[in-house]
C-alpha cells in the first residue's frame, strides 16, 4: 500500500496565531518592531532561518539562531497549544489508516516540537513516524529516509513550495489549498494535483490507488 508523508503547518493544521505571536515575541525580546499578525502568515511553512534571516534583515548566524531560541521558548510554552486542527482532518486520517495506508509527518518543525503538536491533537496513533528536520536536515532528506524505508510508493502532502520542491523526483507531490500556499505558488513548485478540501484528497488517493 501506498505511503502519504504529510506536512504539518498549514496542511493538518492552522498555527496561524500561535507562529505569529512567538515570531513577534522574539523580534520584541531583540528590540525588534512588532509585525502584524497577518503580514506574518507568508512564513507559516518555510524553515525559521530563511524567516529571521529576512525579518531581521541579517545573516549572522548567531543573531538568527538567538530569534529562534526566543522563538521556541514561547512556541513551546504555549504557542503549539494555539493550533486548530483543520475540519475533516480526523476522518481523513482515520479513512486512510482503515484502507492500509502507512502515514508520517514530514516538517520544517523540531521533531519533538512537531510531536508535542501530534500529541496535543491526540493523533500520535495514525502515524508511523514524525520526522522534523529542526536546524540541520532538509525535507527531501527525510523523503528519501521514508523510500529507503518503505520502498512503495511515496505522496507527498503539503500546502507550500516547500513541500512540493521536496517531493520532486522522489513523491508525488500534492497541494493543498486550505493552508496558506496560493494555487500559483503551488503549481509553480511543481504541484501535480491540487486538492481544495480532505474529503476530496481521500478520493483523489482511493482514485489513484485502486
Amino acid at each position: 500500500m501506498a505511503v502519504i508523508a504529510f506536512d504539518l503547518d498549514g496542511t493538518l493544521s492552522d498555527p496561524a496565531q500561535g507562529i505569529t505571536a512567538s515570531i513577534n515575541y522574539a523580534l520584541e525580546k531583540l528590540d525588534a518592531a512588532s509585525i502584524a499578525p497577518k503580514d506574518l502568515t507568508q512564513y507559516i511553512g518555510p524553515p525559521l532561518v530563511g524567516t529571521f534571516s529576512q525579518l531581521l534583515n541579517t545573516t549572522e548566524e548567531a543573531v538568527i539562531h538567538q530569534a529562534i531560541t526566543l522563538y521556541r521558548e514561547r512556541y513551546m510554552a504555549i504557542g503549539y497549544t494555539e493550533n486548530i486542527l483543520y475540519p475533516g482532518i480526523p476522518e481523513l486520517l482515520k479513512a486512510l489508516i482503515s484502507q492500509g495506508y502507512r502515514l508520517y509527518i514530514v516538517t520544517a518543525k523540531r521533531t519533538d516540537i512537531a510531536q508535542s503538536v501530534i500529541d496535543y491533537f491526540e493523533l500520535s496513533s495514525y502515524f508511523i513516524d514524525v520526522l522534523g528536520c529542526g536546524l540541520s536536515r532538509h525535507k527531501a532528506e527525510l523523503l528519501h529516509d521514508i523510500q529507503r524505508h518503505e520502498k512503495a510508493a511515496l505522496w507527498m502532502i503539503g500546502d507550500r513550495a516547500s513541500d512540493m520542491a521536496a517531493g520532486q523526483g522522489l513523491s508525488t507531490c500534492v497541494g493543498v489549498l486550505w493552508g496558506y500556499g496560493s494555487e500559483e505558488e503551488l503549481t509553480e513548485a511543481g504541484a501535480e494535483v491540487l486538492i481544495h478540501q480532505p474529503k476530496e484528497l481521500l478520493a483523489y488517493l482511493q482514485q489513484e490507488n485502486r
